[in-house]
Parts: C-alpha cells; structure tokens; sequence
C-alpha cells in the first residue's frame, strides 16, 4: 500500500509539473494572440486576462494526457534510475502492483479530466467566447443570464431559452411592443430552426393583447418578422465542443428527430466520451520506457520519446477524423481507434520489454533469496 502510495504520489507530482509548464505555455501564447485584438470595441488589457484566465480548464484538459505521459515517463523514470524499483522488486512488489498502481493514479487523473471537461470547459469557454465576442461587435442589444438570452430587436423583445448550435434554438418568446413601448403582443415557439429566409418558427402561439379582448392564434409554423441579426446569433451561439456531454447528448436526438445530418456533434460526442480514457492510456504507455536498466537512458531522451509519442497521438487523431469524414466512418470507431490503437502499442512494447530480459521479476512476484 506504501509503495503504491509512493509511486501515484511520484505520478501525480510529475503530471503536474508537466501541465503546469504545457498550459503556461500556451497560455503565454493565447496571451499574445489576443494582444492584437486590443482596441477592437471595448475589448481591452482586463478582458484579454479575462480571457485567458477562463481558458485554463479548457487547456488543462486538452494537455492532461500529454502531461500525463511525460509526467509518468519522467518521474518513473528517475525511480528507475534511482534504482528505487530494483529496490521494490527486490522487496517483493510484482509488475501487477506497478501496474495497479499506475492504473490508480492515471484514473484519478482521468476523473478529473471527465469532470472538468463535463462540468467547468462548456461554462468557462462559452463565457470567454461571449464576453470577447460581444466586447469586440459593441453589441448593446443581446443580455444573457441565467434564465437564457434576451435580444433587442427594434420595436421586439426576444427571449430565447437556449440556443443552440447552428443557429437551432429552443423556447422562443417575442415580444411586440407599440410606439409608445406598450406590450402589444406576444409570441411563443417551441423552437425555432434557421431557413434562408430567416428563422422558421414552429408550434407557435400568438397573444394579441391590444385592442381588447386578448385574441390567440396558433400556427404550425411561422416565419420571424423581425430583422434580427444572424452574425449576432452567430456570435452567441453555443459550440458542440463547448457543451456537457448530456447537453450534446439531448442535442443529438433533436437533430435526428429533425432528420438533420448530426455526424459532426456525434463525432464529437464520442471524442469528449473518450477523452479521460486516453489518460490512463498514456499512464501505461509511459511503462515499458522505465523498465529495465535506466543507466543508458537520461531524463532528456525520455521527455524526447514522450514529445513525439504524444505528437503522433495527435496526428493519428486529426488523420483518422478526417479520414472519416470523407469515407462517413461510424463515428464511435474514428473516436474510439486511436485509443486501440496506442493501447495495442503499449501492451505491444510491455511484452517486447519481457521477452527482452528488462521486465524479468517484474511480471513475476519477486522471489527472496
């Protein structure tokens, strides 16, 4: 249990160290990208450290399996060198409890990963789209809340409950106002789905309060009468990447109860799905590069290895989506394949390690003398 301890405690303090530097880093980039916009509206200095303040859960869980790996094979990997794992086999810990113990640590990391990427990315990257975008347009007209978006649209109120992604939304209330700002009448739509006409509201129902008596019609569908911007819908409109995994999930049966093409957000659902696998993938691949003697082999080499491990993953990832664009892939297997794959390539080169000599008392419980 001690060693165990030691060695996720070893996993941990190593995969921060690496997160801490891959996400400063590119913070520092996001920082100076965004120093050009300064200027642009009311965007200036506070809400650029605005911005990259809530891009950090965002970064934090696209670097964490990188950071995992580098982190395992370095801080494993001065264990080795240390000769401190010779020491645990020779104390009697088998490659089943280094195993178990890598497993623990990397699927804490995943949870954590699952979590942030579910819970805090969907609020933090849509308010730091928002705020930069409505900063940048001057946009007085659009408020969002908690309750959803109101817009101002000439003599129109319109309340939109959520809106989303393409321009889709649901729980449309407009409200008509007379010349001298008197409510005059209402509308209501169970959703509303963009046309090229405008936005073609559908299951409406309609309250004309002035004159009296109040009068109600319904209809099916019913095209906006208003001018209402598409660039500021566009604007405000929620990313699939941006959304929690039930959000995206409730997304999916609205486009395919609509008969809409939904193989991007289904894509990325099964990539946001996926994602916290990938940590404790990256946890085992980083296994067979500490095994054996590490005498011949420096921190520097392994962070190397790691680099371009990670790198490739990353290839392999935007190779295989685009790939499956093009020949409609299911979208489960392109999620799912370069995780296979990287997982057949660890147990791959664990075995090689074995048949090699350098695993030898590691798959086997140590024996005493």
């Amino acid at each position: 249990m001690i060693v165990s301890r030691y060695i996720q405690r070893n996993i941990h303090l190593g995969t921060l160290g690496a997160l801490l530097l891959l996400v400063s880093l590119s913070l520092f980039f996001v920082f100076v990208r965004e120093l050009d916009d300064i200027g642009d509206g009311p965007y200036g200095l506070k809400q650029v450290l605005e911005y990259v303040v809530l891009s950090i859960p965002g970064r934090v869980v696209e670097f964490l399996p990188l950071a995992v790996l580098l982190g395992s094979m370095l801080s494993l990997g001065a264990l080795a060198g240390n000769s401190e794992i010779i020491a645990m086999q020779a104390s009697g810990v088998s490659f089943g409890r280094l195993l178990a113990a890598v497993l623990q640590a990397t699927a804490l990391l995943a949870l954590v990963s699952f979590l942030l990427g579910d819970w805090v990315v969907p609020d933090s990257e849509t308010a730091a789209r928002n705020m930069k975008n409505l900063a940048e347009r001057r946009s007085s007209r659009a408020l969002q809340s908690g309750q959803g978006l109101w817009i101002k649209d000439e003599n129109r109120v319109v309340h939109i409950q959520a809106l989303l992604p393409n321009g889709f939304a649901q729980g449309v209330e407009i409200y008509q106002l007379d010349a001298n700002g008197r409510l005059h009448s209402t509308l209501h739509a169970e959703q509303a789905m963009p046309t090229t006409d405008g936005w073609e509201m559908q299951q409406v129902r309609e309250s004309i309060l002035a004159p009296l008596p109040v009068t109600t019609r319904r209809f099916e569908k019913l095209l906006y009468p208003g001018s209402l911007s598409q660039e500021l819908l566009q604007v405000l409109t929620i990313n699939p990447r941006e959304m929690a995994s039930l959000d995206l999930l409730a997304y999916l049966n609205f486009l395919d109860e609509n008969r809409l093409d939904s193989s991007v957000e289904r894509l990325i659902f099964w990539k946001k799905i996926f994602a916290p696998i990938s940590v404790i993938i990256m946890g085992l691949l980083a296994l067979p590069f500490v095994l054996g003697s590490q005498r011949q082999s420096s921190g520097g080499q392994r962070l190397m290895i790691g680099i371009l491990l990670g790198l490739a993953f990353v290839v392999l990832d935007r190779l295989l989506t685009q790939l499956g664009g093009q020949l409609e892939m299911n979208a489960f297997v392109v999620a799912v394949l370069p995780n296979l794959l990287f997982l057949g390539l660890a147990f791959y080169l664990l075995l090689k390690k074995q048949s090699s000599g350098a695993g030898i008392g590691l798959f086997a419980r140590a024996r005493p003398r």
